[in-house]
Parts: C-alpha cells; structure tokens; sequence
C-alpha cells in the first residue's frame, strides 16, 4: 500500500526544505563573510608595515641636500658656513624642482643679458621651511655655491641662476625610518649618480655607497630636520664607483627624470655621447 502523505506532513517537509536551503545559504554568507575579514586584516597588518610611500615622501624631500653631501651637524644652529650655504644652494635647487613640479620655468623671469632665472627669495624661503621649519630662516645675499656662484639681485628679491648644469654627487635611497626619544631616524643610502669613467663606459650604481643618518623633530604635526648624523650601518660592499668632477647635469632635469627609467637611460646615453664628442 503506497505510503499516503498528509497535506499537513507535506508543508512540514517543504518548510524543511526551505530551512535546509536558507542555512545552506546562510553557511556560504558566513564563509564569504570570514574571507573578508580575514583578508582584510591580513592586508590591514600588511599596510602597517609597508612604508613605501613614507620613503619615497622623505626621499623626495632630502632629493636636493642629499644631492650636494652636505657634512654631518648636531644642530641647524651648529653647522659651519660652509655646510650653511650648501643649505641654500639645495633650498634654491628645491625651490626649483618644485616650480618645474608645478607647472614648468616658462613663466619665470629672465635676465636680460644671460638669459638667467630669477628665482625669488621667498620660494627659497617656502623650501626651506618645508624641510627645517618655519622657525629656521636663511640670510639672502650673493654666495659661492659648490659649483657655480649664485648672485642675488636685490631689487628684484630673488637669485639668478645660471643656464649651466650643476654637479650632483647622489641620490637618496631611504633605507628606514625609525622613532626614538621622540625624534624620527630617516637612514639614507647615497647613491652615486651615473658616471662615466675613464675608458668612457658609462657605470650606473645601484647600491649605495655610504649611509647617513638624517634626524627630524616633530613640530605643529609635521616632522622637521634638526641633525644630520653618520649612520651606523655600512655599505655591504667596499667597492665604490667614482663620479668624476667633470660631470655636470642639471639637478632639475636629473629629478623630473628619476622617475622614469626609459628617460632616466635616454639622459644617460646623452651624457656618454657628449662625453665620446669631447674626446674626440
């Protein structure tokens, strides 16, 4: 006798089935659910140690000092002259980087007679306070930089500079960054620029060759430099790559290029080309 299935036996089974189905699916929510959440911590703990973007920040901050290897001080009020107008010269070489950054050196004003550009003191004085603080301040006036002499025009209130290149030893490679006693340590890798050596075969170094230790305050929510000191770690290589004192770039076209490897090789091969020219 076939079994006979009662119109109430029968809704109690569909309602079964419609809990099986809904837990079924409610199992795959949760499951989907502990994904997220787990891969979202994961890559939240992966951001807390990932400071790419704090690196790069403070390289291209310390681009134009690093550029010019200043000497190590204690403090902004203890640095020699000479470490003092090596200041200067990277702030004027910062505060162009930053126009050029912002629009280009078209609208600049030009000296009539060498065609030089006048940049005014008071974007001078916005990269030097960008770096230092705004409580550091720079004396203005004409002053013999690393390689060229800077004249400083005082009625217009700005500098002229040279249509010339400019020798730049390094590049900053920013190793760490680490707090302690309420200062931050940025330890920074100097890598010597593209050389061309003696036998014209053109070296590029990628590891640095020294390391330094750059000290910064915070102040006013913003971390600024107040030390620069010898780091304690060391090259992992003793060998280094001489930069020859006849090579001269222009320190603007060298950072806007940075980034880009396909124009950073094209400058390069321009340079062994000028350099096989002279020879000849």
């Amino acid at each position: 006798m076939a079994n006979i299935i009662t119109k109430e036996e029968h809704e109690r089974n569909r309602r079964r089935r419609m809990r099986q189905m809904l837990g079924a699916g409610l199992f795959v929510l949760i499951l989907i659910g502990a994904f997220n959440v787990f891969a979202f911590a994961v890559n939240g703990v992966a951001s807390l140690f990932d400071d790419s973007d704090r690196k790069l920040e403070y390289e291209q901050r310390l681009q134009t000092l690093v550029m010019f290897d200043p000497l190590p001080f204690a403090s902004l009020d203890q640095m020699d002259d000479s470490t003092a107008r090596l200041i200067k010269e990277s702030a004027i070489w910062s505060a162009m980087y930053s126009a050029q950054r912002a629009g280009g050196l078209d609208h600049y004003e030009r000296d009539p007679d060498t065609e030089a550009l006048m940049m005014p003191a008071v974007e001078v004085d916005a990269a030097v306070a960008a770096l230092y603080g705004p409580d550091y301040k720079i004396t203005h006036g004409s002053f013999e930089g690393v390689d060229m002499n800077y004249q400083y025009v005082e009625d217009k209130q700005a500098y002229l500079i040279p249509v010339t290149g400019q020798m730049g030893l390094y590049t900053p490679k920013v190793e760490s960054l680490k707090k302690k006693d309420g200062k931050l340590y940025v330890t920074v890798g100097y890598i010597p620029t593209a050389a061309v050596t003696g036998d014209y075969s053109l070296t590029t170094p990628s590891d640095p060759t020294k390391y330094m230790d750059y000290v910064f305050e915070k102040k006013d929510k913003e971390y600024y430099l107040v030390a620069l000191q010898t780091s304690e770690l060391k090259p992992a290589s003793t060998a280094t790559t001489s930069v020859p004192a006849s090579q001269e770039f222009n320190p603007v076209d060298m950072m806007a290029e940075s980034g880009s490897g396909s124009d950073s090789q094209q400058a390069t091969s321009e340079i062994a080309d000028d350099t096989m020219q002279e020879a000849g």
